[in-house]
């Protein structure tokens, strides 16, 4: 669980910011959930412009948040504009979907569900690597 505040710290000349606590879109009832729409908005609208790695606990909605038991996609809509029409960090990670375990891309984010449990919440998701250039020093 994520109890801390939000922070953004550098990782090797990359901007990264983990936001917590973790926040998603009402769903079954779990812990750390808010309405859809505005409450959400104003937690993304936190999230700084200039990052190069994202972390949530939700994803974005479309990319790698299918649940075939609900028939749906449990995606946030306020993250995915907060992402694509605003941030744009190169790296976006996420796991809160574990039906969604994988990697895809829109061509200028890389969005990776990297869940390491998975539907029956067993813990045998390998770990996904990703290596992300160096930026170029000026």
């Amino acid at each position: 669980m994520c109890y801390t505040l939000s922070s953004c710290f550098g990782v090797e000349g990359h901007m990264l910011l983990c936001l917590c606590p973790c926040r998603s879109p009402w769903f079954n009832g779990w812990g750390f959930n808010l309405p859809r729409g505005q409450s959400l908005l104003d937690k993304w609208n936190q999230v700084p412009e200039g990052i190069d790695i994202l972390m949530t606990h939700c994803p974005p909605l479309g990319f790698r948040d299918w649940v075939p038991k609900e028939l749906q996609r449990v995606g946030c809509v306020e993250l995915l504009n907060t992402v694509q029409r605003r941030v744009r960090p190169k790296l976006h990670a996420f796991g809160g979907i574990h039906e969604g375990y994988g990697i895809m891309t829109d061509g200028c984010t890389t969005f990776i569900n990297s869940s390491t449990c998975t539907i029956s919440f067993q813990p045998t998701n390998p770990p996904i690597v990703f290596d992300l250039p160096n930026p170029s020093s000026s």
